[in-house]
């Protein structure tokens, strides 16, 4: 056998450890930690503490389980809160206006309470459509968002969202 052909014949056996040995891509190791946190942020807890009031007739529903408010016009029933709820980011309390037969839905109307009993408008613009998601925190801060759904008798002039 030549020395050409023995040199490669170690190359070949030899080469495919060396691939073990190489370091690993910079860009690829910050990319994998940077998903590593994303994961971790994902699955940390959320806190919101939010109440619901409902003027006209309709519900006030959460995708998942926290709120669930009607109202007939004379009184709430249901869990309208004050509550803390606790989700995860992918899983957040989604509020939906559902308007009672011959009703609407409005609008939304916010106002956050803080601890030291002031207030203050909620942070960014209104939702104009029948669900409704507000910002949130990694802790609980002791604000108290109290969320308005307003509806409307259908035969009133349109107030705010479209139906």
């Amino acid at each position: 056998m030549s020395t050409r052909r023995i040199a490669l014949a170690r190359l070949a056996m030899v080469a495919p450890l060396a691939l073990f040995a190489v370091p690993g891509c910079k860009s690829c190791e910050r990319d994998h930690d940077l998903e590593e946190r994303e994961e971790r942020e994902q699955q940390r807890d959320h806190f919101w503490r939010a109440q619901i009031v409902i003027a006209g007739h309709g519900q006030v529903k959460t995708v998942v389980e926290a709120f669930d408010c009607t109202s007939d016009g004379s009184g709430q029933r249901g869990e309208c809160g004050p509550k803390l709820v606790r989700f995860k980011e992918l899983a957040p309390p989604l509020m939906e206006a559902r308007p009672a037969p011959g009703w609407r839905f409005a609008r939304w109307d916010a106002v956050i309470r803080t601890p030291d009993g002031g207030s203050r408008a909620r942070v960014g613009p209104m939702p104009d459509g029948r669900m409704y998601l507000d910002g949130f925190g990694y802790s609980d801060t002791g604000e108290l968002e109290t969320v308005t759904a307003v509806f409307a008798p259908e035969a009133d002039a349109h107030d705010g969202v479209q139906p």
